[in-house]
C-alpha cells in the first residue's frame, strides 16, 4: 500500500496546515472495488470517483465546514488506485534473428528464412500483446524461445541506447524496405524490444542469459522484459534445457523475485522426464534458498515447464518435476506445498495453453508462493489469471493456438503456445471467490478437436486451395474447410482433391487407428469428405485431416 499511504500521508499535511489548530479529522480511507466475470477471466475494476480540483479544496477552505473539506480531501485520496499490474508469461516459438548462425536449419538464409519473415513473427506477436493492459505496456513480461546470441560481437549492450539511435525508423521498414546487413547481427531481444516500442508498448529492462557458444547444446534462450526496475539477476544452467533466470524486481520498494524457465522438451514422453526431474531439483534449490531467508518473499515461478499441471495424474507410475520434485499444488491455503499453481483458477476444461493430437495440454505455467497472499507487500489479484487467446490472430476457428511457419515470402502465424497471464497489486491479498483446495485434478486431458466440437463452424469448400500456388496460399493457413477426397494412400497419408495430390497429416492418432480410415477407405473405395485444415510443414503445403464427415 506504499503509493496510497504516501497520497494519504501528503492530503492529511495538507489538512493539518489548513485547518485551525484542535480541529479534527477523520482520516477513514476506503478503496472501492468490484468485480466482473466473463468466460474464462475475472478482471478487476475499479468504481469511479468523482474528481476534485485543488481549487475546489482551497474555495472551500476559506469558509465552510470542515467537514466538507474532509469529505473532498478523502475523496481525493480515493481516486488513487492501489498500484496494480500485469505478468505475461509467453513461449514466442523460435524467435530467430537474422544473422544466419542458427542451430536450426529452417532459420538460416539457405532454407528462406529473411527479415520480412521475421517481421511477421514480430508483428504477431506485439499484437498479442497489445490486448493486454487495454493496450497499454504488460508491466512484466517473461519469454522463453528467443534465439540464443550466436553473435556476440554485435550483441546489443544497452537496449536504450539501441532504441534511441533508431527511433527515426519503425522496426517494418528496418526488416522490409529499409533493410540493412549492418542490422543482421541485432540479437532477437532486441528485435523485440523495438516492435513492441513502435506499437507504444515502452519502458522495459531487459535481461537475457548469456552468451554460451553453440557448445551449449540449446538454441534458445529465456528472457525478461520489466517496466520495473531489475535489480539483480542470475543464469543458471540446468540438464539440456535453457538457462532459470532469477531476477529481484524493485516494485515502488517492495522486491519481487521471478523464476523464467524452459525445462526439456517432451511432455509426452516419460523416458525425458528424469532431465525434467534434475531440472526442477534446480529450481526447487533456489526457491528453497529463498524462503529459507524469507518465508513470506513475493515470488513467481513462471515458463514453458513441458509439463502438464496434473503430471502426476497423466503418468503416475513415474515421478514427475514439475508435481513431485517442484512441489507445484492446487492448493491455495498452501497446506500441500508451498507452490500455488494458477491453473487451478480455471475450469478443468478451460486448463490449456496448447492442443497437442486433438488434446489440450499446459506446458506454460505460472505458479506462486504464500508471500503472495498475505497482507504485506505484493499480492495477487484473485481470480486474474487467464491464457490470452484471441481469434484471427493466435487462435484458430476452434481456440487453438495457430503456430509460427515460415512459408512463402512473409511467413505466418504466431506461436504453438498461447502465453498466460495474471494481475498483482500492492497491498493485502483479498478472496473475491472461494479458493481453491487443488481437489478438482483429472487424469486425463480433455479433447480440442473438430470431431467433439459443439459449435457452428460454417465450413467452406476447400476445392479452390488446387488452383493456388504455394504462396497465394499462405493466406488460408490455419482455416478449415471441407473437401471431397481419394485416399491414395494411407502411409504415408496422401489425398487426391480433383487433379491435385496433397501430402496429409492427422493432428489425432486415432484417426489412423483400425476402425478409423482404413475402416472408412475399404468401405468407400477410397472416396471420402473430410474436414482438412490448410497448412505447411517445413515450407511445402500439406492438409491436416480433422475429421471424416461421410461418403459422397
Amino acid at each position: 500500500m506504499v503509493t496510497l499511504v504516501k497520497v494519504f500521508a501528503v492530503s492529511a499535511s495538507f489538512i493539518v496546515w489548513l485547518l485551525p489548530t484542535g480541529c479534527g479529522v477523520d482520516s477513514d480511507v476506503g478503496v472501492d472495488q468490484e468485480f466482473a466475470s466473463t468466460p474464462n477471466v475475472r478482471e478487476q475494476t475499479i468504481a469511479p470517483k468523482g474528481k476534485v480540483s485543488a481549487a475546489a479544496i482551497s474555495e472551500v477552505a476559506v469558509d465552510q465546514p470542515v467537514a466538507l473539506l474532509t469529505e473532498l480531501v478523502e475523496d481525493a485520496v480515493d481516486l488513487v488506485e492501489p498500484l496494480a499490474f500485469t505478468v505475461v508469461t509467453y513461449n514466442v516459438e523460435n524467435l530467430f534473428d537474422t544473422d544466419d548462425f542458427s542451430m536450426f536449419d529452417d532459420y538460416k538464409v539457405d532454407s528462406g528464412y529473411t527479415p520480412r519473415k521475421l517481421l511477421t513473427k514480430l508483428q504477431g506477436i506485439t499484437s498479442v500483446l497489445k490486448s493486454v493492459n487495454d493496450g497499454n505496456a504488460p508491466e512484466i513480461l517473461l519469454f522463453q524461445e528467443l534465439e540464443a546470441d550466436f553473435t556476440p560481437e554485435s550483441t546489443v549492450e544497452d537496449y536504450d541506447a539501441f532504441l534511441e539511435m533508431y527511433s527515426d525508423i519503425t522496426v517494418a521498414d528496418m526488416l522490409d524496405a529499409g533493410w540493412s546487413d549492418a542490422y543482421a547481427g541485432f540479437p532477437a531481444s532486441a528485435w523485440l524490444l523495438k516492435a513492441l516500442a513502435d506499437e507504444g508498448l515502452t519502458g522495459y529492462h531487459v535481461v537475457t542469459a548469456e552468451y554460451r557458444g553453440t557448445g551449449s547444446g540449446s538454441a534458445h534462450t529465456n528472457a525478461i522484459f520489466s517496466t520495473f526496475p531489475i535489480i539483480s539477476h542470475e543464469a543458471h544452467p540446468i540438464v539440456m534445457a535453457r538457462d532459470i533466470i532469477e531476477a529481484e524486481l524493485e516494485v515502488e520498494g517492495e522486491s519481487l523475485f521471478v523464476y523464467v524457465n524452459h525445462w526439456k522438451s517432451g511432455a509426452s514422453n516419460p523416458d525425458r522426464e528424469p532431465i525434467r526431474v534434475e531440472n526442477a531439483k534446480v529450481l526447487r534449490s533456489l526457491i528453497d534458498a529463498r524462503l529459507e531467508s524469507d518465508p513470506q518473499a513475493d515470488i513467481i515461478i513462471a515458463g514453458d515447464l513441458n509439463s502438464h499441471y496434473n503430471h502426476s495424474a497423466l503418468f503416475p507410475e513415474i515421478v514427475t518435476g514439475v508435481n513431485d520434485i517442484l512441489g507445484s499444488s492446487g492448493s491455495e491455503s498452501f497446506y500441500e506445498t508451498d507452490l500455488y499453481n494458477l491453473w487451478f483458477e480455471l475450469a478443468p476444461e478451460a486448463r490449456y495453453s496448447e492442443v497437442w493430437r486433438g488434446r489440450i495440454g499446459t506446458l506454460m505455467h505460472m505458479l506462486i508462493t504464500p508471500g503472495l497472499y498475505d497482507d504485506s507487500g505484493i499480492s495477487y489479484i484473485d481470480g486474474s489469471f487467464d491464457k490470452l487467446v484471441i481469434p484471427g490472430i493466435n487462435a484458430d476457428a476452434i481456440g487453438r493456438p495457430v503456430r509460427w511457419h515460415s512459408a512463402g515470402e512473409t511467413g505466418g502465424g504466431v506461436s504453438d503456445h498461447f502465453p498466460v497471464y495474471a494481475r498483482f497489486s500492492l497491498g493485502a491479498f483479498e478472496a473475491t471467490s472461494t479458493l481453491s483446495s487443488g481437489r478438482n485434478v483429472s487424469a486425463h486431458s480433455f479433447p480440442l478437436n473438430v470431431a467433439e466440437f459443439n459449435g457452428d463452424l460454417n465450413l467452406k469448400d476447400g476445392s479452390f486451395l488446387n488452383s493456388l500456388s504455394d504462396a497465394e496460399l499462405i493466406p488460408y493457413v490455419g482455416q478449415l474447410y471441407t473437401v471431397n477426397a481419394y485416399v491414395e494412400s494411407i502411409r504415408p497419408l496422401r489425398l487426391k482433391v480433383g487433379r491435385r495430390t496433397w501430402p496429409a497429416y492427422y493432428s489425432d492418432p486415432r484417426f489412423i487407428e483400425e476402425g478409423g480410415l482404413p475402416l472408412y477407405v475399404d468401405n468407400h473405395r477410397g472416396q471420402v469428405s473430410l474436414v482438412v485444415q490448410f497448412n505447411f510443414y517445413r515450407g511445402k503445403s500439406q492438409l491436416i485431416v480433422e475429421d471424416i464427415l461421410g461418403s459422397w
